[in-house]
């Protein structure tokens, strides 16, 4: 389970809880049996089964909060065979770095989910607790890149417009895969079931669906909070 907390300008305090679970007995004790869960503060489920759903439900029933979807319904995409990747393009391979925190406002300016301060606070934190990977141009500037997220999941995939079309996606997710596989990470990924560009492209990459699977992001906030 993962588990973070950032203060909100009402005092409130919005934690961000993801878990993954092959026994589905467990969600209850975890929900309701343990203090992992803070339900007296705004709570983001974010990457969540949607098997799940009925059992948060009455949880935050029990709880007396409110619960509602926050985003799109997604698919998981597993990569099983990283070594089946394609090859790298040397041509390109001494433009492949790392954003670091002066890309931060850059990225969340382009990020459909970011925007803000609270966006630019995540990819902040991205940038300098998890891996990530850029493309540069010839003067330095990243124009293509992807990050990712606190549970492992990549993520934040983007290309500037100017550079879309010359495969710098599939050379940022290869190039990714391999640090990743490098670190231990599991390699996977998040994809909108709206977004038929990136499923089309993950699964040309190798990635597969997993069967079966919906990812759903939740928001409890307690019947007491205000906004």
């Amino acid at each position: 389970m993962y588990r973070s907390k950032r203060k909100k300008e009402t005092n409130e305090y919005l934690y961000k809880c993801t878990f993954f679970t092959k026994d589905p007995n467990s969600v209850w004790p975890l929900l309701m049996e343990t203090n992992m869960i803070e339900w007296k503060h705004v709570i983001s489920f974010e990457g969540i089964d949607c098997l799940f759903m009925d059992v948060i439900q009455e949880a935050a029933r029990c709880r007396n909060a409110t619960l509602e979807l926050d985003g799109k319904l997604s698919y998981i995409m597993v990569l099983e065979n990283p070594s089946d990747m394609p090859s790298q393009r040397t041509d390109i391979a001494s433009r492949i770095s790392h954003l670091d925190l002066s890309h931060a406002e850059l990225v969340n300016r382009t990020w459909k989910f970011g925007g803000d301060d609270t966006g630019l606070r995540f990819v902040e934190n991205a940038i300098q607790n998890f891996p990530n990977c850029c493309l540069l141009d010839e003067a330095g500037n990243p124009v293509s890149w992807i990050l990712s997220y606190p549970y492992c999941a990549l993520g934040l995939l983007y290309t500037v417009p100017e550079h879309r079309r010359k495969g710098y996606a599939k050379i940022l997710v290869t190039t990714f895969v391999k640090t990743l596989q490098d670190l231990g990470y599991p390699v996977y990924c998040h994809i909108e079931k709206t977004n038929s560009a990136s499923y089309t492209l993950f699964k040309k990459l190798g990635f597969k669906e997993v069967p079966g699977c919906t990812m759903m992001w939740l928001l409890s906030k307690p019947d007491t909070f205000s906004t």
